[in-house]
Protein backbone atom coordinates (compact mmCIF):
# COMPACT_ATOMS: atom_id res chain seq x y z
CA UNK A 1 0.00 0.00 0.00
CA UNK A 2 2.85 2.34 0.58
CA UNK A 3 4.09 1.83 -2.83
CA UNK A 4 0.82 2.83 -3.89
CA UNK A 5 0.52 5.86 -2.29
CA UNK A 6 4.37 6.87 -3.08
CA UNK A 7 3.61 5.88 -6.92
CA UNK A 8 0.87 7.97 -6.91
CA UNK A 9 3.10 11.03 -5.13
CA UNK A 10 5.48 10.93 -7.58
CA UNK A 11 3.07 10.63 -10.60
CA UNK A 12 1.41 13.66 -8.88
CA UNK A 13 4.93 15.86 -8.02
CA UNK A 14 6.18 14.97 -11.50
CA UNK A 15 3.80 17.23 -13.27
CA UNK A 16 5.59 20.30 -11.25
CA UNK A 17 9.02 19.44 -11.14
CA UNK A 18 11.42 16.55 -11.08
CA UNK A 19 11.37 15.53 -7.35
CA UNK A 20 12.38 12.31 -5.17
CA UNK A 21 9.50 11.19 -3.03
CA UNK A 22 10.04 8.86 0.41
CA UNK A 23 8.25 7.72 3.18
CA UNK A 24 9.45 8.61 6.96
CA UNK A 25 8.03 9.58 10.26
CA UNK A 26 7.33 13.48 9.17
CA UNK A 27 6.91 15.56 6.63
CA UNK A 28 10.38 17.35 5.50
CA UNK A 29 13.13 18.18 2.73
CA UNK A 30 16.16 18.69 1.60
CA UNK A 31 15.04 21.60 -1.12
CA UNK A 32 18.72 21.55 -3.06
CA UNK A 33 18.69 18.16 -3.49
CA UNK A 34 14.57 18.19 -4.93
CA UNK A 35 14.12 15.25 -2.22
CA UNK A 36 10.75 15.30 -0.33
CA UNK A 37 9.52 12.93 2.56
CA UNK A 38 6.19 12.40 3.72
CA UNK A 39 4.68 10.63 6.37
CA UNK A 40 1.49 8.41 6.84
CA UNK A 41 1.50 8.91 10.27
CA UNK A 42 2.20 12.51 10.86
CA UNK A 43 2.17 13.44 14.85
CA UNK A 44 -1.13 15.14 15.82
CA UNK A 45 0.44 17.89 17.32
CA UNK A 46 2.24 19.17 14.39
CA UNK A 47 -0.83 18.96 12.09
CA UNK A 48 -3.09 20.45 14.14
CA UNK A 49 -0.82 23.50 14.06
CA UNK A 50 0.29 23.72 10.09
CA UNK A 51 -3.63 23.19 9.89
CA UNK A 52 -4.28 26.11 11.92
CA UNK A 53 -1.47 28.46 10.72
CA UNK A 54 -2.88 27.67 7.25
CA UNK A 55 -6.56 27.98 7.67
CA UNK A 56 -5.96 31.55 8.45
CA UNK A 57 -4.16 31.85 5.34
CA UNK A 58 -6.77 30.36 2.84
CA UNK A 59 -10.14 29.54 2.51
CA UNK A 60 -9.59 26.37 0.71
CA UNK A 61 -10.65 24.31 2.78
CA UNK A 62 -11.15 20.77 0.93
CA UNK A 63 -7.82 19.62 0.54
CA UNK A 64 -6.50 16.57 3.12
CA UNK A 65 -3.63 17.98 5.70
CA UNK A 66 -1.58 15.15 3.50
CA UNK A 67 -1.90 16.84 0.23
CA UNK A 68 -1.00 19.92 2.18
CA UNK A 69 1.79 19.08 3.56
CA UNK A 70 3.18 17.36 0.44
CA UNK A 71 2.47 20.77 -1.27
CA UNK A 72 4.06 22.66 1.25
CA UNK A 73 7.00 20.50 1.16
CA UNK A 74 7.59 21.07 -2.78
CA UNK A 75 6.89 24.99 -2.23
CA UNK A 76 10.11 24.53 -0.04
CA UNK A 77 11.79 22.78 -2.90
CA UNK A 78 10.22 25.57 -5.58
CA UNK A 79 11.37 28.63 -3.32
CA UNK A 80 14.43 28.10 -1.30
CA UNK A 81 16.73 29.92 -3.82
CA UNK A 82 14.93 32.81 -3.71
CA UNK A 83 15.71 33.58 -0.14
CA UNK A 84 19.12 34.86 0.85
CA UNK A 85 21.72 32.75 3.05
CA UNK A 86 21.19 35.37 6.01
CA UNK A 87 17.24 34.88 5.73
CA UNK A 88 18.06 30.99 5.59
CA UNK A 89 20.82 30.73 8.02
CA UNK A 90 18.03 33.20 10.65
CA UNK A 91 15.60 30.16 9.77
CA UNK A 92 17.73 27.54 11.11
CA UNK A 93 18.76 28.99 13.68
CA UNK A 94 15.00 29.79 15.54
CA UNK A 95 14.06 26.14 14.41
CA UNK A 96 16.87 25.18 16.28
CA UNK A 97 15.10 26.95 19.31
CA UNK A 98 11.88 26.13 18.80
CA UNK A 99 13.46 21.76 18.64
CA UNK A 100 14.97 22.97 21.93
CA UNK A 101 11.79 24.35 24.08
CA UNK A 102 12.84 27.64 24.19
CA UNK A 103 10.86 29.26 21.61
CA UNK A 104 6.84 28.34 21.15
CA UNK A 105 6.52 25.85 18.38
CA UNK A 106 3.88 28.32 16.83
CA UNK A 107 6.61 30.54 15.86
CA UNK A 108 7.62 27.61 13.22
CA UNK A 109 5.20 28.65 10.42
CA UNK A 110 5.37 32.25 10.92
CA UNK A 111 9.69 31.99 9.81
CA UNK A 112 9.98 33.28 6.30
CA UNK A 113 11.19 30.00 4.57
CA UNK A 114 7.69 28.44 5.93
CA UNK A 115 5.61 31.20 4.93
CA UNK A 116 7.17 31.35 1.59
CA UNK A 117 6.88 27.47 1.14
CA UNK A 118 2.65 27.39 1.97
CA UNK A 119 2.15 30.22 -0.14
CA UNK A 120 3.45 28.42 -2.57
CA UNK A 121 1.50 25.92 -1.99
CA UNK A 122 -1.90 27.96 -1.48
CA UNK A 123 -0.81 29.51 -4.81
CA UNK A 124 -0.62 25.98 -6.68
CA UNK A 125 -3.74 24.54 -5.25
CA UNK A 126 -5.49 27.67 -6.38
CA UNK A 127 -4.45 27.50 -9.86
CA UNK A 128 -4.99 23.74 -9.89
CA UNK A 129 -7.72 23.00 -7.63
CA UNK A 130 -9.83 20.09 -9.91
CA UNK A 131 -6.22 18.03 -10.05
CA UNK A 132 -5.15 18.82 -6.75
CA UNK A 133 -8.75 18.05 -5.36
CA UNK A 134 -8.50 14.34 -7.72
CA UNK A 135 -5.08 13.22 -6.16
CA UNK A 136 -5.70 14.34 -2.62
CA UNK A 137 -9.03 11.59 -2.93
CA UNK A 138 -6.44 8.80 -4.32
CA UNK A 139 -4.58 9.77 -1.39
CA UNK A 140 -6.58 9.64 1.29
CA UNK A 141 -8.44 6.35 0.02
CA UNK A 142 -4.78 4.71 -0.15
CA UNK A 143 -4.28 6.21 3.53
CA UNK A 144 -7.73 5.09 4.73
CA UNK A 145 -6.64 1.70 2.90
CA UNK A 146 -3.78 1.46 4.93
CA UNK A 147 -5.23 2.78 8.42
CA UNK A 148 -7.78 0.45 8.34
CA UNK A 149 -4.79 -3.11 7.67
CA UNK A 150 -3.08 -1.82 10.04
CA UNK A 151 -6.06 -0.96 12.92
CA UNK A 152 -4.82 2.72 12.97
CA UNK A 153 -7.11 5.23 13.83
CA UNK A 154 -6.98 7.67 11.25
Amino acid sequence: MCEELLELCNDFISNIDDFEIELNTDFFCYPTTNEIFISVLASANSVADFRENLYSRTTIKDISEFTWSLLHEVGHCETWNIMNKRTINHCRNIKRKIERGSLPTKTYYMLTDERIATDWAIKYISKNHNAVKAFDVQALALLDKFYKENEIEG
